[in-house]
């Protein structure tokens, strides 16, 4: 979703795990804190520079669908993947 000049940064994201298929908070936390980690640590050279040069803002909504914990290092790849078809939907 493309939003106008409001924010202050060029992206807003939320993270969600459903408590359906994860009951335990330390578990969706857990999940949570993963992918928060993933994406801080790509967002500004997969995201925001492509963002800037194209002049728009964002705001990201990503749910885990998975039955299960994946690794740190799954979560990453993944991530990174994401970051990177988002930035080329951004570029055009």
């Amino acid at each position: 979703m493309l939003v106008g000049d409001a924010q202050q940064f060029p992206v807003q994201i939320v993270l969600a795990v459903s408590k359906k298929r994860f009951k335990s908070a330390v578990d969706r936390n857990l999940i949570k804190r993963r992918m928060r980690e993933a994406y801080r640590l790509h967002k500004q050279q997969y995201l925001y520079d492509q963002l800037n040069i194209a002049d728009k803002k964002i705001v990201l909504s990503l749910g885990y669908i998975g039955k299960e914990i994946t690794p740190s290092d799954f979560t990453h790849k993944k991530m990174l993947k994401l970051l990177t078809q988002l930035s080329v939907e951004v570029a055009k």
